[in-house]
């Protein structure tokens, strides 16, 4: 049941996305952003929504100039 409310949020948004957004001026971003994220919300096991790690940050490492 989730998996498909889900989906069916994620439609309407890709729909808000291509009408209002596009030819609104940009006034469904707001409406967009609530539908999306509530299609984020009830997607619990990544069907829809792929989940990815955060990247780990590389620490700045000086690189001597004489080679480069």
């Amino acid at each position: 049941m989730r998996f498909l409310l889900s989906y069916l949020l994620y439609f309407i948004g890709d729909i808000i996305s291509r009408t209002i957004m596009f030819w609104g001026d940009g006034y469904g971003f707001k409406i967009y952003n609530k539908v999306m994220l509530w299609s984020v919300d009830l997607d619990t096991e990544g069907k829809i929504w792929k989940y990815v790690k955060p990247k780990r940050k590389k620490k700045n490492v000086k690189k001597n100039s004489r080679f480069y």
